[in-house]
């Protein structure tokens, strides 16, 4: 069997900066088809010795950490008041040959962009402290790879697993080592051979092991693009395989697009059968694993800042799609982090991580349309150039942490109607005999929903509909409104920039009551409208009297029920209550980001930092959770709906009930 031939075990020469950029170390793949006796890393090294940027910070060239983490949305994660840094979590890095220098290194890298020093550990290929000799090529990889996994997941321990060659016997037990650690929950892998006779004879070695914590195996797919790919271990049916684009962004991280990397390692296997959760996404065929699962910045026009000083003296850039696999490896590390403080176990890769990634949303990466890899071109939805796409890790991450990808039918859980959309699975309404149910896969910007069931929804450009059961799905008008709201028999009240308050009735269509803007707006059983009028201060309108200006402050939120009861907050003034018979009412004089009330006056408010109350007049205030809530609403019943960043939507009665694990991006419930 032949073995990779020189690859980046090949000398790089100094020279001007120019001559560097076009003197690029590839690796020669492996073309036999029996088992590989050696297999490659699949780092490239695109020049050394970069410092200073090109927008003069002062920080090495390549891509930085903070640029990567906002492109990608890494640094939008937070599961309630916890950042999302992947802490609690053990990311294994399995490579062969040493780096002597990575721990130092790895200060130094860590320095340089202001990261914290994790909790590395250095093993052998059977977890011993007498590490195997030093080798250019492979100490490439293991900066690029700890350096990388560390800056997307600071909070995270590393454990770097060297073997004691690249002989594919000694990498795999070094995977065996990895995987049955105590904490580890995510095995990276930045190497590749060809396919070969038996392959899936091994993927033993990608499975969680009996009694041990799930764990995701990720691997990067190659750099030789579709030439003789794919390659082994990415093809395993176990493992998350990870393709390369090339990333565009501004100095400051801001996203701005992907192509399809030439050098991404894809295509059909010759000998893995595909799986089920590839089966009515992948198109290019209904019998093979299709290769990549996903993609991620690989190319050489986009490279990374590395710091090593085992070879090559100092900083450089490198590129290659294993800079991919240890940043997918920290990504999951991240989700794993947010299961973990809702009380769920880790991913297990092959019946959990990828089965999900395939149910997710579209609008869950970034799907890159343009670009090839030699064989294939990138395209709309799943293609082989980069799978799914990159990750908008955020939503990614949030999907992940849920215990599932869409609400699943719970049935009893309520009593109420709650309607909520999901981004990327549209509109959605809780029933209390049917549970979930999903009335349009379109996103809306605005829901409600009334005690009857029915939903109103602001579609941007389409403008405002009606569901009901009888009938389905209504436009009520072309134009779209900026606040919507909708109460007993399907009375709705909407807000249309330039043209006022306007309510809607079946029997008498639509109505303007206000040729005036309001901020917002909502509408009662009995067809009361409340609206805040910026300078103006609060309103109600009620058909007898016409409007009525309920007081000259502004409200930053407001809501009304049943008997035209209204429930406001006024920014440094605190929350109030109106009723018509002891007028205002201060209920509290801490300011709430939401604020929702009852028939009855009992009101709901999100204070940001102190979480979830509940006022009734009998006892006064009650917080029934210190969690932030995105949204609130609360029901004629007095229970209360909140929707929790990263933990889906739960109900309070008398005590919290999970109605979904899915977030939405809006959500109400029916008073």
């Amino acid at each position: 069997m032949r073995a990779f031939l020189h690859a980046l075990a090949a000398r790089f020469r100094a020279a001007p900066r120019a001559q560097r950029r076009r003197s690029v170390l590839r690796l020669e793949r492996l073309e036999d088809r029996t088992v590989p006796t050696v297999v490659s890393p699949t780092a490239l090294l695109l020049a050394s010795g970069g410092v200073g940027s090109a927008a003069g910070s002062g920080l090495p060239a390549g891509l930085s950490p903070a640029q990567v983490r906002h492109a990608y949305g890494f640094d939008q994660i937070a599961f309630g008041s916890v950042q999302g840094d992947g802490s609690g979590q053990t990311i294994a890095i399995v490579d062969a040959y040493a780096q002597p220098n990575i721990a130092g290194d790895l200060q130094t890298f860590d320095a340089a962009y202001g990261l914290p020093n994790p909790q590395l550990t250095v093993v052998n290929e059977n977890g011993g402290s007498s590490l195997p000799a030093a080798d250019q090529g492979w100490g490439l990889e293991i900066s690029l790879d700890v350096e990388w996994a560390h800056a997307i997941a600071p909070g995270a321990n590393i454990l770097l697993v060297e073997a004691g060659s690249a002989n594919s016997p000694d990498l795999l037990t070094a995977v065996h080592y990895a995987e049955t650690q105590p904490g580890v929950s995510v095995v990276s892998m930045s190497w590749a051979a060809g396919e070969f006779t038996g392959e899936a004879s091994l993927d033993n070695y990608f499975t969680t092991p009996s009694g041990h914590n799930g764990v995701t195996f990720v691997a990067a797919s190659g750099d030789a693009g579709s030439a003789g790919a794919p390659n082994w271990p990415s093809v395993s049916a176990d493992v998350l395989a990870v393709g390369g684009t090339q990333l565009s962004t501004d100095a400051a991280g801001d996203y701005l697009g992907e192509t399809g990397w030439s050098g991404s390692g894809g295509g059909l296997s010759t000998g893995v059968s595909q799986p089920a959760y590839q089966k009515g996404i992948v198109t290019q065929s209904s019998t093979a694993r299709a290769v990549p699962d996903v993609a991620y910045d690989a190319s050489g026009g986009s490279p990374f800042a590395v710091y090593d000083t085992s070879s090559y003296g100092g900083w450089l850039e490198a590129y290659g799609t294993s800079a991919g696999a240890p940043q997918w490896s920290a990504l999951i590390a991240i989700a794993d982090q947010g299961r973990a403080l809702a009380g769920d176990g880790t991913l297990d890769g092959g019946t959990q991580t990828l089965p999900m990634l395939y149910q997710l949303p579209a609008a869950d990466f970034h799907d890159v349309t343009s670009g090839s890899n030699g064989g294939y071109s990138a395209g709309a939805g799943y293609d082989l150039v980069t799978g799914r796409g990159s990750p908008v890790a955020n939503l990614i991450v949030a999907g992940l942490v849920g215990t599932s990808t869409s609400p699943s039918p719970s049935p009893g859980a309520s009593s109420s109607y709650e309607v909520a959309d999901f981004s990327g699975r549209g509109v959605w309404r809780y029933s209390p005999t049917a549970g979930w149910q999903q009335l349009t896969p379109v996103d809306a910007t605005q829901t409600a929903v009334d005690a009857h069931g029915d939903v109103a929804a602001e579609f941007p450009g389409y403008g405002v509909w009606r569901y009901e059961d009888s009938t389905g799905w209504r436009q009520l008008t072309a134009a779209n409104a900026t606040s919507i709201d909708v109460a007993g028999q399907g009375v709705v009240a909407a807000e249309f920039p330039g043209y006022g308050v306007w309510r809607y009735e079946d029997g008498s269509g639509w109505r303007q009551l206000t040729p005036a803007n309001a901020a917002q707006v909502a509408v009662d059983d009995s067809g009361d409208v409340a609206a805040e009028f910026v300078g103006y201060g609060v309103w109600r309108y009620e058909d007898s009297a016409g409007w009525r200006q309920l007081t000259t402050a502004n409200a930053s939120q407001i809501a009304i029920a049943g008997s035209g009861v209204v429930a406001a907050d006024f920014a440094g003034y605190g929350v109030y209550r109106y009723e018509d018979a002891t007028g205002w009412q201060l209920l509290s004089t801490a300011n709430a980001s939401q604020v929702a009330v009852d028939a009855s006056g009992d009101v709901a408010i999100e204070v940001p930092g102190y979480g979830v109350w509940r006022y009734e007049g009998p006892t006064g205030w009650r917080q029934l959770t210190g969690t932030d809530a995105a949204q609130v609403a609360i029901a004629a019943d007095g229970d209360v709906v909140g929707a929790f960043s990263s933990y889906g939507i739960w109900i309070f009665d008398s005590a919290w009930t999970q109605l979904t694990a899915s977030n939405a991006s809006e959500v109400g419930v029916g008073v």
